[in-house]
């Protein structure tokens, strides 16, 4: 199955370019018989039919994973590779339901992508962490498409991680605090990657981490994240997750601040992590760039390019 690369809007950089990366390479697993068998089973189910015509090239061939797995194609699951256990409703994951069925493809399309914009292909590195896993979502994904590596995933949520350590045994999980240090040694990786962590830090935390991540990786290796920026605010306000004033007031503190941060969880915490300085950040290039720099080299900045929300980043560890 050949997917041509899908090109997101005038965004700059490489990272413009959605390749696919780990969807194309779990996909070369099935024979035409799979890919058949599954959009059978799609083409019965009207609203899963039409999503999937809709859908651009690669997104469609991430619906023939998920849908495959979620219809019960057993074929999906063992030459994909693709495990299919899910947490409980009592253990935190980022999402549930028909498209949450293969775990998180789009992000882990995402991490790959992100190093093939830098000219760094996943498969080649030796030893990787998902730094705020969680019960491992995107993490499941990455370690089917690339057994070779020695994947490492952290959360402070105990339970998501228990879950995560039975149901996916061939990576290493472990409980993180809410401050540095981890319990891995100095210079020990070749890529760390974190979605949506540092956009709930408190700045002067989230400064504590890069440098943990520093400490971490060995000279030249990478660390890809996500955070919020500028257009975040634009798409808060088009879901209806924050009022116009909000946005006013964020975007004044990015000029003025070149930062903003609330600790919106509040006492309760989120998912029974208690830490006043997890909350909501948003961070601009110039504050990335003013306090990473020279320690670490930003190689590719894209706006937006996660979910049309949140920036990536692509830095290498100097």
């Amino acid at each position: 199955m050949t997917v041509e690369p899908h090109v997101r809007g005038s965004l700059p950089g490489n990272l413009a370019v959605e390749r696919g990366t780990v969807s194309a390479r779990l996909i070369d697993r099935l024979t035409p018989d799979d890919v058949a068998a599954v959009e059978q089973q799609i083409a019965g189910q009207p609203e899963l039919a039409r999503a999937y015509a809709e859908a651009y090239p690669i997104e469609r061939q991430r619906l023939l994973l998920t849908f495959g797995l979620h219809l019960g194609v057993t074929e999906i699951a063992g030459h994909a590779r693709l495990p299919t256990a899910h947490p409980p409703a009592d253990v935190h994951t980022m999402a549930r339901g028909p498209l949450a069925a293969a775990g998180g493809l789009y992000e882990a399309d995402l991490v790959a992508d992100a190093l093939a914009s830098v000219d760094v292909e996943l498969g080649s590195l030796e030893r990787a962490l998902d730094f705020g896993c969680s019960s491992g979502r995107v993490l499941r994904v990455l370690a089917s498409a690339y057994p070779n590596i020695a994947w490492n995933g952290c959360d402070p949520n105990g339970p998501a991680i228990t879950w995560a350590a039975k149901a996916f045994p061939d990576v290493h999980f472990f409980v993180s605090g809410n401050e540095p240090p981890l319990a891995l040694p100095e210079g020990s990786l070749d890529l760390a990657y974190a979605i949506s962590i540092w956009s709930h830090f408190a700045p002067v935390l989230g400064l504590r981490w890069f440098e943990e991540m520093r400490r971490l990786l060995r000279p030249g290796a990478h660390l890809v994240l996500t955070t919020h920026g500028a257009t975040t605010i634009e798409h808060d306000e088009l879901h209806g997750r924050r009022t116009p004033e909000q946005g006013e007031e964020i975007l004044s503190a990015l000029f003025t601040d070149a930062a903003w941060y609330a600790p919106e969880f509040g006492e309760s915490g989120d998912w029974g992590v208690v830490n006043p300085a997890w909350g909501t950040a948003f961070l601009s290039p110039e504050w990335m760039l003013a306090h990473l720099c020279p320690r670490w080299q930003v190689l590719e900045f894209a706006p937006a390019r996660n979910a049309n929300n949140q920036d990536v980043y692509v830095l290498r560890r100097v």
